[in-house]
């Protein structure tokens, strides 16, 4: 079966007002009170040949067994996560003593299948599991990535409709620069999430989000100064390219340098090496290299006194 064939799943979905936490529950929802009410809802799913979003969780939870570790099923859903936490160590002595088998890999198991039941029944109680359901079924790449942003968004206190752009931005900004591809993806996953008919449905998720400029973007606009600008408008495109990344670096780490002398000090001090240069854009140590090389030579001809530095030049 595809998602397509799913329409009842849609009728499940949770209302919002995309003004933060989900407010307006379903009549279906309000009917799965307790754990017990869970077990049947998935059960009678199964009988109405209408298996859901949350990957048959009826033949994977185990509620017999949750039933003997809880000492039955009437506990209400909203107490799951006391009863049966995500820490090994913050689960009740009692209740972890009764978990058979390998203890911890049952733990992990039924917490992972629970949440992801509660979260397409109940996702007003569990709204990051509700998201993690659909997403799995709207755009499965990594269900790692729901939990990235999770983890970084539960550290301000957010839902999944309480990210906006702005906290997207916020988050990139202290990305390192070699970091960032890697970082973009996660949210550029959540982005496109957010376009999703069903995500949309459920109100889990504000409908424009939108990933910020790339570093490379907002600083692709290189000012020189006069001095410089003049041996740029003398020289090559390459060359052109390394005296921008060249003067990128030292404004980003706020060196001083008013003359091609400046610049060329900073060189031979070993204030312009690569580790200094990808701080603030993507690059490889070999282009950086080159670009440094590119530099040093257009400078020669303008520096105070080359000799100074031609020996070294030969040299690298």
């Amino acid at each position: 079966m595809t998602i397509n064939e799913f329409p009842h799943i849609i009728d499940l979905a949770p209302l919002s007002d995309q003004r933060g936490t989900i407010k307006i529950v379903p009549e279906q929802h309000r009917m799965v009170i307790t754990l017990q009410d869970l077990e049947n809802a998935l059960e009678n799913a199964a009988k109405d040949g209408k298996p859901s979003l949350a990957d048959w969780p009826h033949r994977t939870v185990h509620f017999r067994m949750l039933s003997r570790i809880l000492g039955g099923l009437d506990h209400p859903v909203t107490s799951f996560g006391s009863l049966l936490p995500d820490e090994w160590g913050d689960i009740p002595p009692d209740i972890r003593d009764r978990i058979p088998g390998n203890p911890r890999n049952v733990h992990m198991q039924l917490v992972s299948m629970l949440k992801r039941a509660i979260g397409l029944f109940r996702p007003d109680i569990d709204p990051w599991s509700a998201l993690r359901v659909l997403a799995d079924a709207e755009v499965r790449i990594d269900g790692k990535m729901v939990g990235s942003v999770q983890r970084r968004a539960e550290r301000d206190g957010l839902n999944p409709i309480d990210i906006d752009n702005c906290w997207i931005a916020r988050q990139l900004a202290a990305v390192p620069a070699e970091d960032e591809t890697q970082e973009r993806q996660i949210y550029h996953y959540l982005v496109r999430l957010s376009g999703r008919q069903l995500i949309q449905h459920a109100g889990l998720l504000r409908r424009d989000l939108a990933l910020p400029a790339t570093l490379l973007q907002q600083q692709c606009k290189v000012i020189l100064p006069d001095w410089l600008q003049e041996v740029a408008d003398a020289s090559d495109r390459p060359t052109c390219n390394g005296l921008e990344r060249v003067w990128r670096t030292i404004r980003h780490h706020n060196l001083t340098a008013q003359s091609p002398d400046d610049i060329m000090a900073l060189i031979y001090a070993g204030k312009l090496q690569h580790d200094t240069a990808k701080c603030v854009q993507q690059i490889k140590s070999g282009s950086w290299r080159v670009y440094i090389q590119r530099v040093r030579q257009v400078l020669l001809s303008y520096v105070d006194d080359p000799t100074i530095y031609e020996g070294r030049l030969k040299h690298g």
